[in-house]
Formats: C-alpha cells, sequence, structure tokens
C-alpha cells in the first residue's frame, strides 16, 4: 500500500494528480466543492476513508491504477509527437501474446520496408501494465486520419457507445473482409457481420479450485450456484477492488441483472492478477479462499503441488475476443498484416498461449465438452458498455 497517499490531504493528492478527482467525486467521497472550500486542504486520506468505512488497501489500489494510467497516456502521446503524429498499428494484448507476437512482427515489417517500402510506425503494450483506452485516445485525435490505421485489442472500451458514434460510425474502421472461421465457433455468433471487428481469438475465463479448500462445499456447476450464500467470501475474482473482469461482470449482468451482481460480491472475497491467485493456491495459508476465476491461459500454468481443478461452467465460458480493427481505406496498403493476424500462424501463436483461434486450420485445445458463452454484438452495441462497466465496478469497492 502506498502509505505515502494516506498521509496526503485530499486537495494535496488533487493537487498533484489531478485525474484522481473522478475516482474521488466518481464514488461520492467528497465534492469538487468540499475541496475547493477547504475542507480537503486539512482532512488526509486516511482519515477520510476511515470515516467512510472504505477499505484503505482497494481505495489506494483505485488512485494508483488512475495515476498509472494517466502516466501512461502521457507517455503514449509523447510517443506520437515523436513519430510525426501518426501511429500505423498499435496493439494492446495479453501478456501471454505479447511477446510471441512482438518476434513475429520484426520479419513482417522487415518485409513491407524491403518490398514495398512501407514504414509502420508501431506501439505495443501488455494488458497487464493497467490499460490505457484507445477509445480515449482516439477521441482525443485532433485529425481522424491521424488515427492507428490497424488496432488490435481484446479492450471492451472499444464498444462503448461514444467510441462507436464518434469514431466507428464515421466508417473510419469498416471492411467487408470474408475470414475463415472453425466450425467450434460458428454456433455462438462472435463473427461480427458488421464487418468492424475482426475477431481472430479468444480468450475464454474459467473457474478453478483449490481441491485442498473445497472441504464439503459442493463443486459449482453453473455461473449461478457461484452466487448462492454458501459460496459467501469463497471467491477471488480477476481485477482489483473497482476494476475487475468486464466479461464476468458483463455476462453476469447480462444472465441475472443488478441482483445478480450483489449476489457475486457477497461471493467475492477478493480481487487478484491469476499470478497472484496461483501463488496463494500453493501458499500454506488454511484460510485462503477455495475458487478462483481467471484466463484459461493461467489456469494452465498450474502445476504441483497445487492440487486444481479446472471448471467449465455448464452454461457456459464467458469468452473475450481478440480483435483487429483496420481503416477501410488501409486495408490494401497493409494486406500483409491482415493476412498475417487472419491466417494461421497468428493462429498458432495464440491457441499455443491458450487463446483458442478462430482459423479454420488451428486446432483450439478446448474440452470436447466445453461451452462457450459470448454475449453478442447486439447486446454490446445495444448500451453504454463503457458506462454499464463502471457502474457495476462502482458494487465492488472494498
Amino acid at each position: 500500500m502506498n502509505k505515502n497517499l494516506l498521509e496526503c490531504t485530499i486537495q494535496g493528492i488533487v493537487e498533484k494528480y489531478p485525474e484522481t478527482m473522478d475516482i474521488f467525486t466518481g464514488f461520492n467521497i467528497v465534492t469538487e466543492e468540499e475541496i475547493a472550500q477547504g475542507l480537503g486542504a486539512v482532512l488526509r486520506l486516511k482519515t477520510l476513508l476511515s470515516i467512510k468505512k472504505i477499505n484503505p488497501e482497494s481505495f489506494i489500489s483505485l488512485l494508483t491504477d488512475k495515476i498509472e494510467d494517466t502516466e501512461q497516456y502521457r507517455q503514449l502521446s509523447e510517443v506520437v509527437i515523436d513519430n510525426q503524429g501518426v501511429f500505423n498499428f498499435v496493439a494492446q494484448l495479453p501478456c501471454a501474446l505479447n511477446l510471441p507476437l512482438n518476434w513475429a512482427l520484426q520479419a513482417i515489417l522487415k518485409k513491407l520496408r524491403v518490398e514495398k517500402d512501407i514504414r509502420l510506425n508501431y506501439y505495443m503494450w501488455s494488458c497487464s501494465n493497467d490499460v490505457l483506452y484507445f477509445a480515449d485516445y482516439l477521441q482525443q485525435v485532433e485529425d481522424i486520419a491521424d488515427a492507428p490505421d490497424l488496432i488490435v485489442t481484446t479492450d471492451y472500451n472499444l464498444f462503448n457507445s461514444k467510441f462507436i458514434e464518434q469514431v466507428m460510425n464515421k466508417g473510419l474502421y469498416t471492411t467487408s473482409l470474408q475470414q475463415p472461421v472453425h466450425s467450434t465457433f460458428n454456433t455462438i455468433g462472435i463473427v461480427d457481420r458488421q464487418g468492424w471487428y475482426n475477431v481472430v481469438a479468444i480468450n475464454p475465463v474459467v473457474v478453478v479450485i483449490d481441491c485442498r479448500q473445497m472441504g464439503r462445499l459442493p463443486i459449482p456447476k453453473t455461473w449461478g450456484d457461484l452466487l448462492q450464500p454458501e459460496y459467501e467470501q469463497k471467491v477471488v475474482l480477476n481485477g482489483c477492488s473497482g476494476d475487475f473482469d468486464d466479461i464476468i461482470l458483463l455476462t453476469i449482468y447480462q444472465q441475472y441483472g443488478d441482483a445478480g451482481i450483489a449476489a457475486l460480491r457477497r461471493s467475492v472475497r477478493t480481487g487478484m492478477h491469476p499470478s497472484q491467485m496461483i501463488k496463494s493456491m500453493a501458499s500454506s495459508n488454511h484460510d485462503r479462499p477455495p475458487i478462483y476465476v481467471m484466463p484459461y491461459f493461467f489456469a494452465n500454468t498450474i502445476s504441483p503441488p497445487v492440487e486444481a481443478k479446472v471448471i467449465w461452467m455448464e452454461d457456459g465460458t464467458p469468452i473475450t475476443p481478440l480483435s483487429y480493427l483496420v481503416k477501410a481505406s488501409k486495408a490494401e496498403e497493409l494486406q500483409a498484416l491482415i493476412d498475417y493476424f487472419n491466417g494461421p500462424e497468428f493462429g498458432r501463436i495464440c491457441a499455443g498461449a491458450y487463446f483458442p483461434a478462430l482459423h479454420p486450420q488451428v486446432p483450439h485445445n478446448l474440452p470436447e465438452k466445453a461451452v462457450l458463452k459470448w454475449l453478442g454484438w447486439d447486446y454490446i452495441r445495444g448500451q453504454d458498455t463503457g458506462k454499464l462497466l463502471a457502474r457495476l465496478n462502482r458494487n465492488f469497492i472494498m
């Protein structure tokens, strides 16, 4: 925990990090007027959190995440300026894919330079670095022509209504590409028939039980099971307080509404990065939770002495699409990159990291009876996903 922030006054924090005002006001902890009237100049953060009965560690995590995200945005903006204000290609990827894709791209980018004299400025980072939202960045680009020509991401903020209205509805990222799809994925509607989001792989989220900790607790078979009272404080969710796994929150909300989110909040003891979950399961702490919700990739990194079992819920495993967007005006020029992302080589990289690929020639490595659960494009486009996720996360301040 950053104890320095706890000792700071509210006004001192906001003056040094103006971006944190959204956190204070968003959670109704203190208003801008109260800060302006002098309350923030004398009230320390630790005192305010004690008065409001808010977990200091969780709130500090929210503040530091916001500060780090803003710093990343500043760094990215500086890189854009250094590259004459243009990014041809940007990617935000799960950490398991970042390194192998970086290696593979070097050969492709070199080929484009040598054979076609196409030089691409590109920027890649891992999801684990605390998301720098493409949607926020693109909406601040003064000249839409300076927006990236190609984007690869699992970021749900590319589905929010503001981004769709200001960027997608203008026809900037739209193509008529016909990509091949494995028959396994045809029935879940993962292909965007509108042609905006070109999905190439999926990121499944599974339930992992710590067999040594389950005792007489029944093994959950559905997501509805996890919402029952007997699982209270028994679950660890991917993420941290106020910023939990998007796909889990959206899936529970779609199926069970606000009552389901409230029940999930009761079941969840804490949030962790998946690597921390695995350390927890390997520990000798007898009070550790028995149930963990994590991406499929991390579930496959668990090894003895941990006694774990992966549960594929009978009512479906939630999936996040790994997709790319390409400018219609640049599709021909960037065909080599598009072919790569649509092709079997990239599919095998994804599948090798337990991100099942849609390419029909690539084995997806899913269990035979695995049921996949996708929110659906109609559902995604039918609401403001960004605002919905912000509201759902507010229910998870711990």
